[in-house]
């Protein structure tokens, strides 16, 4: 063979002188894919957009040849590297151990393809090219990037220690394209050894796989390695320890899917801290700043993140502003120490079919609220966990110690077919602050993430976890606690007068989920199509004018599951203990707040049994706070013969219990339409039909919500209210008890038991015009009363006498032997009616 000219040799070396296709270890071609947009084709295929990414520079020199360097001496153990500017150099040996190795900017390493490689240093500062592969030609041999600490403490840059940083350079990592993930096409019981795929996967012996919980406990999520491969079965190398559901049941017309994920976690380009960072849990980090780039796929990350510290992830993407064509995709994180990947201050990425498995704290973590424009899809997060205090673990964040698999904090990113599969706390959690905090705060008090709109939400799951979906408890100020948070996207998200515009979320699934399957909080929000099985509660709205629509809510599966330490109990094999109260009630849907609303579901398997209830619709438990009488129900499907309804015997000092009262729109759930399904109260139920099954009573209505707050600041302790029917006993919301509200007929005339107040405002919602109440209440001396809270003498209510005030229309009062009795009127064009009482001098 004659001998070729120095540039070609290398350009062979990188498999870029055309030929035949670049090939997997098992000699199986790789090509590229191609699109306009990227699209998820199936669980773990992700056909990527094309990305112009500039070509990785041809090396002009070797790393092995002395005369590379200009020493005149390769590089030894221990040496601290720095390229020379302008130097292409072609990393052609495994090189000792390194203290460091700087490429300044306008130089670059490229990986030779022609052997397995390992790059050993305590770290990397990358202003100029690192290239492993190429996204055009995947690297075919193994490539270790191996980050060691001899030197412990350093903070490089700022960066801190044992890391790759990209300061400005171009990182390329591209491993060879194969199946991240896909699911069982059948139950893999504990102790076999065999999988049953959907896909016939490119794995190879002694792959590490992920193998997801489909229970409610998220520990049972296993890892194993991959002994043979044969169309759509895998041999493992050891038996399964848990049992792993890989059945979908057909619930009516629809279809309930909790096939267990399967996950690769090996990969050919390797990046790890090392064996030693398990105990330290001091891993490695890839951080990447502004005005860099970053194009990594087939990559795997272990061992990675640090720690307890803050800004040391695995893979974090740092305050890089607009950073479109920078991708993290088809790769895998496991065994972590710190999160997982995370998107700070920057915007326009695609983070697209990576598989995560094991970490500590929130994984897929978006930290301030400013990250807008970036894609998630077709991500698989596995085994999340809360920071283990046994392990010398910290929560970075409180809310660590509820992680989330996708921790998001601006609304504005699309989120499609990713998966959270057993996390210690949440799947997908919005936590959206007011203004961006941490390092955005001071560019970002003209962005505000609880009004900006949903870029999208749609066909992604949650299971084996505690919530489902959480939209709620943001970020407070200070972006290291939560607070209450009220989602209401509008059209110009600075402007309060600006339209509402509402937020869909499509398609998604939860199931085994302890706590809920949705908790949606805010306004104008849907929960439409998707599917809810098997969790504590399908979905919670505490929010206004938010609804159900479409969804299929099932109470129990055939997915029994083995929850270990809990033995069979129930009737008929089909109930077993969950990991919650025995005595808890499953429900599909529960009414919150209000106005709220369910349409379009189907519902079936909620069956009561001795040990506890069961029913499709129902009311948030134990609840202190109001609620809307208008919440309501329409185009319910039973597919069986589950329990329609439980609501359950209020809770002494739970206001919400008493009040708990919805609408039957269209007769789908009573029978009857326009009929009301009311709690255990004797001020609501007379004339009303009782069903013991439901422990609730279905009356003709209309009902309407009744409201009074001490603005001058007096507790007021129990009210009682008492009318035709009885008498309930209001302790007033838990924030401050001096609100009170509670549900009541229409037209009524009612007793208000109470201390005097020197200031009280009071008033009706959820009423139509015309509509009114009577009240009377103790009260001494002369009064001032205002409608419509408007301090003025236009709206100055006139004395009459008690006899003749029903015949007013609410411009009147009677005081007659220590009794204050106002009449409230609904006045035309309104759908409230409010007055403010004070002393006779006025209010202030």
């Amino acid at each position: 063979m004659s001998k070729l000219p120095l540039a070609c040799t290398l350009t062979l070396l990188l498999a870029a002188c055309g030929g035949t296709p670049s090939t997997g270890s098992g000699g199986t071609p790789v090509t590229e894919t191609s699109g306009t947009a990227p699209v998820s084709t199936a669980p773990g295929v992700v056909t990527p957009a094309p990305v112009s990414a500039a070509p990785v520079p041809t090396p002009t020199r070797r790393w092995s040849d002395p005369a590379s360097w200009p020493s005149g001496k390769v590089p030894a153990a221990g040496d601290a590297v720095s390229l020379a500017a302008g130097t292409s150099l072609l990393l052609d040996v495994s090189p000792p151990r390194l203290a460091s190795l700087s490429i300044p900017a306008g130089s670059a390493l490229v990986f030779a393809d022609a052997s397995d490689l390992t790059l050993s240093t305590d770290w990397i500062m990358l202003e100029g090219t690192l290239a492993v592969g190429s996204e055009a030609q995947p690297y075919t041999h193994k490539a270790t990037l191996l980050l060691t600490d001899a030197t412990p403490g350093e903070n490089v840059m700022g960066m801190g220690d044992r890391l790759i940083g990209v300061m400005g350079g171009t990182l390329e990592l591209h491993g060879q394209k194969r199946l991240a993930w896909t699911r069982l096409a059948q139950t893999a019981r504990a102790g076999v050894s065999t999988l049953t795929l959907q896909a016939a996967p490119d794995w190879h012996p002694g792959d590490l796989l992920g193998l997801a919980s489909t229970d409610y406990d998220p520990a049972q999520s296993e890892q194993v390695v991959v002994k043979s491969v044969s169309g759509t079965t895998v041999t493992l190398a050891l038996p399964l320890a848990y049992t792993h559901w890989g059945e979908t049941e057909s619930v009516g017309t629809q279809t309930v899917a909790e096939q267990a994920e399967v996950g690769l976690l090996s990969r050919n380009v390797l990046v790890e801290g090392g064996d030693d960072s398990v105990g330290s849990g001091l891993g490695g980090q890839v951080m990447v700043m502004a005005g860099s780039t970053a194009h990594i796929e087939g990559t795997e990350f272990t061992h990675m993140g640090q720690r307890n510290l803050l800004r040391r992830y695995p893979v974090h993407f740092h305050m890089m502003g607009p950073s479109a064509g920078s991708y993290l995709r088809g790769s895998s994180l496991h065994d972590l120490f710190n999160r997982c990947v995370t998107v700070h201050g920057s915007s326009d990425l695609s983070i697209e079919g990576n598989v995560a498995y094991g970490t500590t704290g929130h994984c897929f973590f978006m930290e301030d609220g400013s990250e807008t424009g970036n894609t998630f899809l077709g991500n698989l997060a596995m085994r999340v966990r809360r920071p283990d205090s046994k392990l010398g673990e910290t929560p970075l964040l409180t809310s660590d110690t509820s992680p989330a698999a996708f921790w998001i904090t601006n609304p504005a990113n699309r989120y499609v077919g990713n998966v959270s599969a057993g996390s210690d706390g949440t799947g997908f959690w919005y936590a959206l602050p007011e203004h961006p905090t941490g390092l955005s705060a001071a560019a970002g008090a003209a962005v505000w993430p609880r009004h900006t709109p949903l870029g999208e939400f749609s066909g992604n799951t949650a299971h084996s976890g505690g919530r489902g979906l959480n939209v709620d408890n943001g970020n407070s100020t200070d972006g290291t606690n939560t607070e209450v948070t009220y989602y209401a996207p509008r059209q110009n998200p600075a402007d309060p007068k600006s339209a509402n515009v509402g937020a869909v979320y499509r398609n998604f699934s939860a199931y085994k989920n302890r706590e809920r399957g949705v908790w949606l909080r805010g306004d104008s929000q849907t929960l439409q199509g998707g599917v809810l099985a098997d969790n504590a509660v399908g979905a919670t709205f505490a929010s206004d004018r938010t609804g159900i629509d479409g969804t299929l809510l099932v109470g129990e599966t055939a997915n029994l599951g083995t929850p270990a330490g809990w033995e069979p109990k129930g009737a008929g094999g089909r109930s077993l203990p969950r990991p919650w109260d025995a005595a808890f009630p499953l429900r599909g849907f529960e009414f919150y707040d209000g106005t709220v609303s369910a349409q379009n579901v189907s519902v079936a398997h909620f069956f009561p049994t001795a040990q506890r209830g069961a029913s499709g619709l129902g009311y948030n438990r134990q609840n202190a706070f109001a609620i809307s009488p208008q919440n309501s129900a329409s185009g319910v499907r039973w597919l069986d013969g589950s329990n329609r309804v439980l609501l359950e015997a209020p809770t002494q000092g739970k206001d919400g219990d008493s009040a708990a009262t919805f609408l039957d729109r269209d007769g789908s759930v009573t029978g009857q339409a326009g009929r009301f399904v009311v709690a255990q109260n004797p001020l609501l139920t007379p004339g009303c039909a009782f069903q013991a099954a439901w422990n609730s009573s279905v009356c003709a209505g209309p009902f309407l919500r009744l409201w009074l707050n001490s603005v001058s600041g007096e507790k007021l302790g129990t009210v009682r209210v008492s009318g035709a029917g009885g008498e309930v006993a209001l302790a007033g919301a838990p924030e401050d008890f001096m609100s009170y509200s509670t549900t009541l007929p229409v037209g009524g005339r009612y007793a208000l038991a109470m201390p005097a107040a020197g200031h009280l405002r009071l008033g009706l919602d959820d009423v139509t015009p015309g509509q009114t109440l009577r009240l009377d209440l103790p009260y001494s001396g002369t009064p001032s009363l205002y409608r419509d809270w408007w301090i003025d003498s236009r709206n100055l209510l006139k004395k009459v006498s008690a006899a003749s005030l029903d015949s007013t229309a609410g411009d009147s009062y009677a005081l007659e032997n220590g009794v204050l009795s106002v009449k409230l009127v609904v006045k035309p064009g309104q759908d409230y009616a409010e007055l403010e009482l004070c002393a006779a001098a006025g209010c202030k």
